[in-house]
């Protein structure tokens, strides 16, 4: 008979052990529950790392656009697209190239002498079913101008013709990956038995964790004394790689255990393979995490997963326990030992015969790696990010359909990295400062007018080396980008005699000192050089100081503030004499906006880098529509426009046209008092541009707007701006042009050394002074 206090205590201890089970037992159902939850919450939310996808704006063609065949093969080409015969039908993802001759007997339509060419396609994002109705046609005259643009069948006009959006980069998180995404279907089977046979054979057994396997590996490392087997199975790896980190303890692993025996409750076999096969990790290429078989074929082989033999299925089996170690590329001795240790997996659970086991043990790996993947654009997608985060949109998995030409990006990027390294190769002043240390640095926007779409912005050289993006952050003195804003404000005013102003108006640019605030201020010309009395155009294509000044105080400064900031500029102005002269800091993208606004003749339009995303359920969560605004009298910013044409005809930016550019074009140098800052805002009928040349440190350069940004402008509009016709800005019918002879051009003081003996200028109908 056991003793009463031993009994107490065996008592006491049943009771004990008994609460220790309960709590277990409540612990590992809580650990279920709440882990479930978890579970079904994060693929609510996200599914299984979905990146962030960024497309490019698809190509986009109208009449009159210029553009050469050889051009559009290799856009088309660039997209994967298939080179058919005129003749045969053309599918999803195939385009042809014919006559014009051949193009009308195809469709069976008139065509005029003049379209001699002819181009056609039919977009990957079609159905086979609907290819023949969703054809679409360029028709071309021989100096590669657009003429129509049809789509059919039956054969019918359109507005435009419409390419596809380019996927250009996807993110996890910060992370730059490749993910091409496949379905199961799309792999071959050598391919998943490849993997089971090397990472976990019972695969379509058991119900997420394998205690034999893990008790095997378990064995394996002790016997061996380092750890030479994993006991993980694929649902186990998937849950370590989507839900949990990589670190070592009881509490991970425990976790991993009952996430994948939920796993695998609430998602089939094939789903389970399917995502693993698409979400592992298989390698780096330069900064870019290569995730899943569909980008790793692509990698490795330049193949279609669809494509790949049992020996390349083997080495992808091999790649997945380790890429760094496995690389074939870097460590090929080592990849095919691994490679051969899966065959002989496979061929041992008769995934493969023993012929199909030699002859893929004898296919050589891929010799060479493929072209190393470089960031796109990344100061354009950091601009799109910020954008989103502006409107309080977090871009994590989206799908971001942006406003990226990636032509005009090339062209923006190289224009100013040409100039840049120019400038300290042969610039002696500039060419002492990067040997002490400062790079000299830049920005570039590049708009559409009649969209708002930024189809090129460059926030600097290089990306790695400093992620400030200054077509975006930078906010500099903006010199004599501001004097637009004041002749703007003149032309909508009378002066003191009560005559309107316009671009023959007489301004006195002479030397004098205003008194404000107990303060004098005395604007100085660039080279103290004063002219007198010059016409209103002139002051402004020559950016005269003292000649702005004065008529921005004369039709008042706080009017000046108040136009400035109807054509778009958000910045703060305060009214004082030196606003007259920019010396106050204006993001590029305002000045963007607000020269837009001058293009497009008084419309104000935002701009924008982003023209839609969507969620991973495919829901719009952004989209641009930016409808123009009026401003201000349309006739008064024509009469601007022509006057800024003669900045580029023969003022401070003259060197464009001397340069090659011939294209209608106008715009404005700014340079401020301290030569910290070259700017150049220049536009087209079709483009807006600006370049900001500078140190991040205001240290002075010593350049000017003419040439310090003028040139980055130049090349750039070279290469995209002759992609247009060379059309004139579409003037107001209450606008007319007066053309200036040397004469008149004297009389006015308007005709110094190497100006040009006419001069063309556009005048409010209801405004011409009389004796023009």
């Amino acid at each position: 008979m056991l003793r009463p206090r031993l009994k107490t205590i065996l008592y006491s201890f049943s009771i004990l052990l008994t609460l220790l089970i309960i709590c277990a037992v409540g612990a590992l159902i809580y650990s279920f529950v709440s882990l479930n939850s978890e579970l079904k919450s994060k693929l609510e939310s996200k599914k299984f790392l979905v990146p962030t996808e960024y497309y490019a704006a698809p190509i986009r063609m109208t009449a009159p656009q210029i553009i050469s065949l050889k051009e559009l093969k290799r856009l088309f080409t660039e997209q994967n697209y298939r080179e058919r015969q005129y003749d045969v039908r053309v599918l999803p993802g195939d385009f042809f190239v014919a006559t014009g001759s051949e193009c009308s007997s195809r469709m069976q339509i008139p065509i005029t002498d003049q379209e001699t060419q002819c181009f056609g396609w039919v977009n990957t994002t079609v159905s086979a079913s609907e290819a023949d109705q969703r054809l679409q046609i360029l028709l071309l005259d021989s100096e590669n101008r657009i003429t129509r643009t049809l789509q059919g069948a039956p054969f019918q006009p359109t507005a435009e013709a419409i390419g596809e959006s380019r996927l250009i980069a996807q993110y996890l998180g910060i992370e730059p990956v490749m993910q091409k995404s496949v379905s199961l279907g799309t792999i071959p089977p050598t391919c998943s038995n490849a993997v089971m046979a090397i990472e976990d054979v019972q695969f379509l057994e058991h119900g997420g964790v394998s205690i034999r396997g893990t008790l095997r590996a378990l064995i394996k490392n002790i016997t061996s004394g380092r750890t030479a087997q994993g006991g993980s199975t694929i649902t186990q790896q998937l849950v370590k790689n989507y839900f949990l980190t990589s670190e070592r303890t009881l509490k991970r692993k425990f976790q991993e255990f009952i996430m994948s025996i939920l796993l695998e409750s609430n998602f089939t076999k094939d789903q389970i393979l399917e995502t693993y096969l698409n979400i592992i990790y298989m390698g780096q290429n330069a900064s870019f995490q290569i995730r899943g078989y569909g980008s790793a074929a692509n990698y490795y082989f330049a193949k279609e997963i669809s494509d790949l033999s049992s020996a390349e299925c083997a080495l992808l089996a091999a790649i997945v326990n380790s890429p760094g170690r496995y690389n074939p590329f870097r460590h090929a001795v080592a990849a095919e030992r691994r490679r051969h240790l899966v065959l002989e997996k496979m061929r041992e659970f008769q995934f493969i015969s023993e012929s199909d086991f030699t002859e893929a043990d004898r296919e050589p790996l891929p010799s060479a790696p493929r072209t190393v993947a470089s960031e796109t654009a990344p100061y354009y997608l950091d601009a799109v990010r910020k954008q989103l985060s502006a409107q309080g949109i977090d871009s994590e998995g989206l799908k971001i359909f942006t406003a990226l030409n990636l032509d005009n990006q090339e062209a923006a990027q190289e224009s100013l990295q040409n100039h840049l390294e120019n400038l300290e190769k042969n610039n002696k002043y500039i060419h002492g400062l990067k040997e002490k240390g400062f790079q000299l640095e830049g920005s570039v926007l590049l708009v559409d007018n009649q969209t708002g779409h930024i189809s090129a912005a460059v926030g600097g050289r290089n990306f790695r080396m400093t992620q400030f993006n200054r077509a975006v952050d930078g906010h500099r003195q903006i010199g004599s980008i501001m004097k637009p804003f004041v002749f703007l404000t003149s032309l909508l005013n009378e002066n003191n005699d009560g005559q309107p102003y316009t671009p023959v108006t007489i301004l006195n640019d002479e030397r004098f000192t205003y008194k404000y605030e107990g303060q004098n201020w005395s604007p100085v010309n660039y080279g103290k050089k004063y002219f007198g009395s010059v016409p209103l155009f002139y002051a402004l294509k020559n950016s005269l100081n003292a000649a702005t000044a004065s008529l921005g105080i004369a039709v008042g400064l706080g009017n000046v503030a108040e136009v400035t900031h109807l054509m778009g500029v958000r910045s703060e102005l305060k009214a004082l004499p030196a606003m007259t002269l920019g010396a106050f800091e204006m993001y590029p993208q305002e000045v963007l906006e607000s020269y837009m606004t001058f293009a497009n003749m008084g419309q104000r339009r935002s701009s924008t880098f982003v023209i839609s995303a969507e969620d991973a359920e495919g829901k719009k969560v952004f989209e641009f529509k930016a409808k123009p605004i009026p401003t201000v009298s349309t006739e008064a910013v024509a009469t601007l426009v022509g006057m800024m044409k003669q900045t580029v005809l023969s003022g401070t930016a003259r060197s464009i046209t001397l340069n090659g550019f011939t294209h209608p074009a106008a715009g404005k140098t700014g340079t401020t008092s301290d030569n910290k800052d070259a700017w150049f805002a220049g536009f087209t009928p079709h483009l807006t541009a600006v370049v900001w040349v500078g140190y991040d440190n205001n240290q002075s350069h010593r350049l000017t707007g003419s040439s310090g940004a003028v040139p980055v402008w130049t090349q750039l509009m070279k290469k995209v701006g002759t992609r247009y016709p060379a059309d004139d800005f579409a003037w107001p019918e209450t606008t007319e042009k007066i053309k200036l002879d040397a004469s008149t051009l004297s009389g006015l003081n308007a005709l110094q050394e190497n100006d040009p003996t006419e001069v063309e200028l556009v005048f409010d109908k209801k405004k011409v002074p009389s004796g023009f």
